[in-house]
């Protein structure tokens, strides 16, 4: 017995896939230096690079529609996304439905000539705009002049409603990203979007500041926000990583970072879940996998009274929301678009991965598989193996007719043979964990005997819950026999 699932969307990520460790520093940091000055840097073939390479993987694990926030800080960014995402968003037609938004802060909207250039690139390209209201760690001070306006916020979003107005655009926007009582972007944006006469065509992402509101102020929020027909998108993977977060790493968080799904839903408010940043500067993790996420919502935002109704955050919702009527259902004369699995029901379903999933496409299963990461290698800054993921190489000395290696290329370091006496082996069914120091023994064994092993390892996240996992990437022997091999296991 196999469970079907229409295909699942993403209604909100940014296409980076660039693994970069989350450093110590904060949002606004991020989206001033680090966004800016790394985004703007690189080149049209880079920025194709990298977003195909999502695509690839979304596509491969059931996703049948997209919509990214493109970063627009800086001119340079502008000039090369949304030609990039034309391109793309032209080759992937049928398969993945992908949607662009701009993204830029409340305060760029005060350059009145900058922003209509903006709004008619976004509307040639069939974008959406959007921006950032009372965003990152000052989000709601009145002295934030970035992302909270307070003396003109009327004025930028007044100038933002009609942009999009005289174009035909919808928007979508970034809203209270932080734990600020003060960030109330969501019930200005609901307002305006009243005042406009724009209901039904706003989604706000983040909302994570709804969580400190006082009774009061909540009820006049999520009233406003029905009132306006107005989707909320929670990002609970990288809100439960960025949100409460100590610059200096010495204090456990003290509150997930998810907006109130519960409350917001039960306000008769659409409510849809979604991955936000995937291996970039703001969230390290994620591979554009929709069932990852549902699944760690369901556990982060206590989803599971039922998990049926839950299920339709990642499918018809989201789909309303991106005016895509034919994706995430399933119905009488609708495309056979299905991703089968073969748990049985949730228990089983969110308990595995579910790798062995088949995803189906007018009810023919598609043969993509995820695209492998040595395709980024060429990407600047794009760390194949970092210090949390090292690759060890265990292997012989080249034949005589080769120069010999040198020190670093042919031998475990210190940090090497460290990293090993606390990670396991797996080889077919002979070489099973070995989490001690016999590991660098056997080792040096298996080069002697003209072996090479070449081991990744990665680390899987689950609920505050680290689970080291390890697999035998490739395994190349010459002249090495099974005895050999089980050598290394004992």
């Amino acid at each position: 017995m196999a469970w079907c699932f229409p295909p699942l969307l993403i209604c909100t990520l940014i296409l980076t896939r660039r693994k970069q460790g989350n450093a110590v520093v904060t949002l606004m940091a991020l989206y001033r230096g680090q966004t800016v000055a790394q985004q703007a840097m690189l080149s049209f073939g880079i920025r194709k690079m990298r977003m195909d390479f999502s695509l690839k993987c979304a596509y491969a694990h059931g996703t049948s529609a997209v919509r990214t926030h493109l970063i627009n800080m800086a001119p340079k960014q502008i000039q090369l996304t949304w030609p990039c995402f034309q391109l793309l968003k032209e080759k992937w037609k049928g398969k993945v439905e992908l949607q662009g938004v701009s993204l830029v802060v409340l305060s760029f909207f005060r350059d009145l000539e900058a922003a209509t250039e903006l709004a008619n690139t976004v509307a040639a390209a069939g974008g959406i705009m959007g921006a950032a209201v009372c965003c990152a760690e000052n989000g709601g001070d009145p002295n934030d002049d970035w992302t909270t306006c307070d003396r003109d916020r009327d004025m930028l979003l007044d100038r933002i409603f009609t942009l999009a107005k005289e174009r035909n655009l919808d928007l979508d926007f970034h809203v209270d990203e932080n734990g600020n009582e003060k960030a109330k972007g969501l019930l200005y944006i609901a307002r305006k979007t009243i005042q406009h006469g724009y209901q039904g065509r706003v989604v706000c992402g983040h909302c994570c500041s709804l969580c400190y509101q006082s009774p009061k102020d909540l009820e006049v929020t999520m009233e406003a926000t029905r009132e306006a027909g107005i989707t909320v998108v929670a990002l609970p993977l990288v809100n439960q990583w960025t949100q409460d977060r100590d610059q200096k790493g010495q204090r456990t968080p003290r509150w997930r970072g998810v907006t109130l799904l519960h409350e917001l839903r039960s306000h008769g408010i659409p409510v849809a879940i979604a991955s936000d940043n995937t291996r970039d500067q703001f969230y390290a993790y994620g591979d554009l996998d929709m069932l990852e996420v549902f699944n760690q919502a369901c556990r982060m935002a206590h989803l599971d009274r039922p998990y049926q109704d839950w299920a339709l955050t990642v499918g018809s919702v989201p789909a309303d929301a991106m005016r895509l009527p034919q994706h995430g259902r399933i119905a009488p004369r609708l495309p056979a678009n299905l991703v089968l699995f073969k748990g049985r029901g949730y228990s089983e379903l969110l308990a595995r991965p579910q790798w062995d999933r088949v995803v189906l496409r007018n009810g023919v299963p598609i043969d993509a598989e995820v695209p492998d990461y040595r395709e980024l290698d060429t990407v600047p800054n794009e760390r194949r193996y970092t210090a949390d993921q090292p690759v060890l190489t265990l292997g012989p000395a080249d034949p005589p007719s080769n120069p010999p290696r040198s020190p670093s290329s042919g031998s475990m370091t210190s940090n090497d043979a460290a990293f090993s006496k606390q990670s396991p082996l797996d080889e077919k069914d002979n070489v099973i964990a070995a989490l001690n120091a016999k590991v660098s023994s056997a080792a040096n064994q298996v080069m002697r005997s003209s072996s090479n092993i070449r081991i990744g390892w990665w680390v899987v996240l689950a609920n505050s819950m680290v689970v080291v996992c390890a697999a035998v990437l490739a395994v190349r022997y010459f002249g090495s026999t099974e005895e050999q091999l089980d050598s290394v296991a004992t």
